[in-house]
């Protein structure tokens, strides 16, 4: 069920499913995204688990909220939400800029004595900043300026721009003005992104992670490289797990869905 909770005085969209589970999986999603893309990892795990997910602050529908686009304010919604549903025996699951917010806010769970395991889908980290010449690509204001970035999250692009129901979405998307609206704001907080104050703090956040953490990675994420990923959260924390799906962008799931799922139910059962 999709529903809202307020947020210093700000609507935050949300999504709960009570599947009469122990167990929770919190989804977080990545930058000018929503909790949408997560739906089938949602349909795998709604048999063993009770499903929540967060939509950040002009992301979805949740409100347009310039003064709540940034990581500390992520961290604090999680929180919040956590608190505010009482959550338990919870496994944070965060994509891209989510892998980030769920870095930084496994702490707090883990104070609250909830948190039983972290999966991190290519996880917001300063390694990124190696592809930094790519990140104008991803502020498109057309569809025909979201055509130059899927190559770079998807291995298999086709999967989305050749597919017409897909593509009459996304334009009528980009053609709306209140979409137009969201992305000024979402794309002011992307030109702030990459600051070393908000790689520190997701550093802060992966050295802290103490429960099982799976870091997730496709071969062919176009923002990514693997190695140097890798050798960053184990230099950070040696508990990290690492995992490479092959022939995966950096919507990993969309790319190589047998391989990933895979991966993820047996991390998951252990």
């Amino acid at each position: 069920m999709i529903n809202y909770i307020t947020f210093k005085n700000r609507k935050i969209e949300i999504l709960i499913q009570n599947n009469n589970k122990h167990k929770t999986a919190l989804f977080i999603h990545g930058f000018s995204s929503n909790f949408i893309v997560f739906e089938p990892i949602i349909q795998l795990l709604s048999k063993d688990y009770n499903i929540c997910a967060i939509n950040m602050p002009s992301h979805g529908n949740s409100e347009i909220a310039p003064e709540l686009m940034n990581m500390e304010s992520f961290k604090d919604i999680v929180a919040h939400f956590a608190q505010t549903f009482n959550l338990q025996n919870v496994t944070l699951i965060g994509h891209s800029m989510g892998g980030g917010i769920a870095s930084m806010a496994a702490s707090i769970l883990q104070e609250f004595k909830i948190l039983d395991k972290v999966v991190l889908i290519a996880p917001m980290n300063r390694t990124m900043l190696i592809f930094r010449h790519l990140w104008p690509l991803f502020f498109p204001r057309t569809y025909e300026e979201y055509t130059k970035l899927v190559p770079i999250l998807l291995k298999n692009p086709e999967i989305i721009l050749q597919n017409e129901q897909l593509t009459d979405q996304m334009k009528q998307y980009y053609q709306s003005e209140s979409t137009q609206r969201r992305l000024d704001v979402i794309y002011q907080w992307g030109s702030r992104m990459p600051e070393e104050h908000n790689q520190e703090v997701v550093d802060l956040g992966i050295a802290s992670i103490a429960v099982p953490c799976a870091l997730i990675n496709g071969d062919h994420d176009g923002i990514v490289n693997v190695e140097i990923c890798n050798n960053h959260y184990k230099k950070l924390n040696e508990k990290i797990i690492p995992f490479v799906i092959k022939d995966a962008g950096h919507n990993i799931w969309i790319d190589n869905w047998n391989q990933f799922s895979n991966v993820l139910v047996e991390f998951l059962n252990k």
